[in-house]
C-alpha cells in the first residue's frame, strides 16, 4: 500500500493523462500494461534480494558497488529525489498562480511562489514531519474516491471516447513503456527497503504486482481515459471539467505539499548516508533549498523527459545488483561481517552501469537498434557485461 500510494499522487495522474493524449487509449493501455509488468517483474527480483538478506537498500549497495561506490548511488537518489520535488513546487506554483488569479484576480509570479513552497516544505519537514507523514497516508483512498470520479465523469461528458492521440508530442512505442517504468523504478530499486520485513516469496510477489501492474495500471488507464473524454492534458483542466471545481484546486495543493515533505526528507537521509556527521536539520536545510533550484528547471513541463531519464539511470542498477545477487552469490545472503573486506569501490558495477545508461540513450537516438524497449535493452546489455566484467576481475585478484 505504499508503493500503491505512490500511484495515486498527482503525478500519476499526470503521466497517465501525457502518454494517453500522446498515443491514444488503446496504445496507451498497452503501454501501461507492459510498463507495469516489467515494473512488477523488476521489483520481485529485487525484493527478493531484500526478503533473503534482511538488509536495507542502502546496505545492499555497498556490497554490490562498494563501500564508496555505493555513495554514488545515494547521490544518484538524491538526484532523483530533487527532481520530483520539483515537479511538485511547479505543480504547486501554477495551480496556486492559477487560483489567485480566477478566484481573487490576484496576478502572481511563479518564481516567488516557488520560493514560498520552498520555504513552507523546508519549515514543515522540520517541524512537522511526523504528522504530514501520517496525513499523507489518508491522500491515498481520497485519491482512489477521485480517480472513480473522474472516470464515472468522464463517461457521462463524451459517451464517445476518442482513441486518437490529442497532444503534439509524441513518443514511440518503447519510450512510452520506458517512461511508465521510470515513473516507479526508484521505488523498484528501494524495494528491499520493505520487503527485507517480508514473511515469503508470495507476498514479495505480491507487494510488487499490486502496486505496480495492478493499482498504478487502474490509475494510468483513468486519467488517459478521462484526458480524452475532455481532450485535454493538463490535470487541473481536466478535474475542472469534470466538475471538480475548487476541490481540485485543493487537492491538487495539498498533495503537492504532503509528497513533497516526504520527497524533502527522503532526499534528506540519502545526504546522510553520504556524510553521517551533517545534522539533519542543516541538511534538510540544504536539500530545500536545493530542491528549490532544481523546481526552476520547470521539469513539469518536461515530465515525460524527467521519466525517461529516471528510467536510464536506474534500470541498469537494479539488473546490475539482482545479477550480482542471484548469479554471482547464488542467491547467499549479504551479511553484515562482510563490510570489513569490501572493496571501496566495485569497478565492474559502475563500468556496467554506465555502459547499462550509455546503450539505452544510443537505442533511443537510433544509433543501435536492439528490442526497441529501451528498458529492456538496458537490462539484456547490462546483465552479462556486470558478469563478464566481475568474473574477470575476480580472476585476475586470484592470479595476483
Amino acid at each position: 500500500m505504499v508503493n500503491g500510494g505512490l500511484a495515486f499522487a498527482v503525478p500519476g495522474l499526470i503521466t497517465g493523462l501525457e502518454l494517453g493524449s500522446a498515443l491514444g487509449l488503446e496504445q496507451s493501455i498497452y503501454v501501461f500494461l507492459l510498463g507495469g509488468l516489467i515494473l512488477s517483474i523488476l521489483g520481485v527480483v529485487t525484493g527478493l534480494v531484500g526478503m533473503h538478506s534482511r538488509l536495507a537498500s542502502c546496505m545492499t549497495m555497498k556490497f554490490v558497488f562498494g563501500k564508496q561506490g555505493a555513495n554514488v548511488l545515494s547521490f544518484a537518489f538524491v538526484v532523483a529525489l530533487f527532481g520530483w520535488y520539483g515537479v511538485n513546487i511547479d505543480l504547486f506554483s501554477s495551480v496556486t498562480q492559477r487560483l489567485l488569479l480566477d478566484g481573487f484576480n490576484i496576478s502572481s509570479q511563479i518564481w516567488m511562489l516557488e520560493i514560498i513552497f520552498g520555504v513552507v516544505v523546508t519549515l514543515t519537514t522540520i517541524l512537522g514531519f511526523k504528522l504530514l507523514d501520517k496525513l499523507s497516508s489518508l491522500f491515498v483512498p481520497v485519491m482512489f474516491l477521485l480517480v472513480v470520479y473522474m472516470v464515472y465523469q468522464s463517461i457521462h461528458y463524451d459517451q464517445t471516447i476518442n482513441d486518437v492521440a490529442t497532444s503534439a508530442i509524441s513518443f514511440s512505442f518503447g519510450e512510452a513503456i520506458s517512461i511508465v517504468v521510470g515513473s516507479f523504478i526508484v521505488s523498484v530499486v528501494l524495494m528491499p527497503d520493505f520487503t527485507r520485513f517480508s514473511e515469503n516469496k508470495t507476498a514479495t510477489a505480491i507487494s510488487s504486482f499490486l502496486p505496480y501492474l495492478g493499482l498504478s495500471t487502474f490509475v494510468y488507464i483513468a486519467s488517459a481515459f478521462a484526458g480524452l473524454a475532455v481532450m485535454e492534458s493538463d490535470i487541473l483542466k481536466v478535474m475542472l471539467a469534470l466538475g471538480l471545481g475548487w476541490f481540485a484546486f485543493a487537492l491538487l495543493i495539498l498533495s503537492s505539499w504532503v509528497t513533497n515533505v516526504v520527497n524533502l526528507y527522503s532526499s534528506a537521509l540519502g545526504l546522510s548516508a553520504i556524510n553521517s556527521k551533517w545534522q539533519e536539520w542543516k541538511v534538510i536545510v540544504a536539500a530545500g533549498l536545493l530542491g528549490t533550484v532544481v523546481a526552476t528547471f520547470n521539469l513539469l513541463d518536461n515530465f515525460t523527459d524527467f521519466l525517461f531519464g529516471l528510467s536510464i539511470i536506474f534500470v541498469p542498477v537494479a539488473a546490475i545488483y539482482v545479477t550480482d545477487f542471484f548469479i554471482l552469490r547464488n542467491q547467499k545472503p549479504y551479511q553484515i561481517k562482510e563490510l570489513e573486506s569490501l572493496d571501496n569501490v566495485n569497478v565492474s558495477a559502475l563500468i556496467a552501469w554506465f555502459i547499462g545508461m550509455a546503450v539505452t540513450v544510443f537505442v533511443n537516438k537510433g544509433y543501435i537498434t536492439l528490442t526497441t524497449i529501451e528498458v529492456c535493452d538496458a537490462i539484456l546489455v547490462t546483465t552479462p557485461v556486470y558478469y563478464f566484467l566481475s568474473k574477470r576481475i575476480k580472476r585476475e585478484n586470484n592470479v595476483n
